[in-house]
């Protein structure tokens, strides 16, 4: 009698065993079945394109695929948006970067030019400067010119040889004073140039338009016609200024024009006087297609070789203590 109940509790339990087991088996193939659940490998881990988006789209998955982490290829297309609108660069905004990804990819990228931007134009920057491509406006107070359209060169000080008695030349990046200001106008910041005592050509300064490994490399500037840029003096300065461009002819770095020890050969840039210069801002430009030289050393063939400027430079003979203040240097488009 106790074999016969145990054997059919037995079976009762291995029953009740067996439903339970089917039960939750019919679980797991309902939530298999269930298009709205993913299944494991499809969330979280990277989906169909887990690797990092690149190429001319910006990453159409962003960063961990279509139902990874990192956001959707919509994020991923917008990064590839902003990827293709650097390659015009707008020089107002120095153009986008290209490498953002999208709002939600981490990683994508676009094979578009960012950064600077390759050949854009815009306004003068501040209210009431002359419309262009900017060189320099000074408002970031650094001693470099804004990098925009692949420049990056320094500003400096040139100077003939005088030695005795000289005093200067000074060089100043930085704020305006209030009676100094630009009327109409937001800028703040401005160049200034003071020097004295240079009995020979004078004193001026420039920048190079690109330098690499601390040596200027040659420019093209044929997307343009001229340059315009602000400019005033204190009073009883030099009232005239040149503003001169080396090129691979005129500087020695081109290797065209080498000196020899009896005839110099370099330094005779192209350049225009620019003369009456007032103790109030006013605008000022300079053609390419006015340029002349002064006759002394290798003759270029006029006008200008744009495809090989090195430099923008302004000088002042210093008949007259030189006293100068700069502003809104820009490359005028043809």
């Amino acid at each position: 009698m106790l074999t016969v109940v145990s054997d059919r509790l037995f079976a009762l339990l291995a029953f009740t065993c067996l439903v339970a087991c089917n039960t939750y088996n019919d679980s797991l193939l309902a939530v298999s079945r269930d298009p709205s659940t993913p299944a494991e490998g499809e969330a979280g881990k990277g989906g169909e394109a887990s690797s990092p988006g690149s190429g001319n789209h910006g990453g159409e998955s962003g960063a961990a695929g279509d139902h990874g982490l990192g956001g959707s290829s919509q994020a991923g297309e917008s990064g590839a948006q902003a990827g293709e609108s650097s390659s015009a660069g707008s020089v107002g905004s120095a153009g986008a970067a290209s490498n953002s990804g999208g709002s939600g990819g981490g990683a994508g990228s676009s094979n578009v030019a960012g950064g600077a931007g390759s050949a854009g134009s815009s306004g003068g920057g501040a209210e009431g400067g002359p419309v262009g491509d900017q060189i320099d406006d000074f408002e970031d107070q650094d001693g470099f010119i804004l990098r925009l359209s692949m420049r990056n060169g320094p500003w400096y000080v040139v100077a003939d040889a005088t030695t005795t008695g000289t005093v200067g030349p000074t060089m100043t990046i930085g704020a305006l004073a209030a009676a100094d200001l630009r009327p109409g106008s937001t800028s703040i910041s401005a160049l200034h140039l003071t020097a004295t005592g240079f009995a020979d050509w004078g004193a001026g300064v420039g920048a190079d338009l690109v330098n690499q490994m601390a040596k200027k490399v040659a420019y093209d500037v044929s997307a343009y016609r001229a340059i315009r840029f602000y400019a005033k003096i204190a009073s009883g300065t030099s009232a005239t200024v040149k503003v001169l461009f080396p090129n691979s002819y005129s500087d020695a770095d081109g290797g065209k024009c080498i000196d020899t020890d009896t005839k110099k050969r370099c330094g005779d840039h192209l350049f225009k006087s620019v003369s009456g210069l007032k103790t109030t801002w006013d605008l000022y430009e300079v053609k390419f297609s006015d340029l002349t030289q002064q006759a002394f050393g290798l003759p270029q063939a006029a006008p200008l070789d744009l495809t090989s400027v090195y430099s923008v430079q302004f000088t002042l003979a210093n008949k007259l203590p030189v006293d100068l203040w700069i502003d809104d240097v820009t490359f005028v488009p043809k």
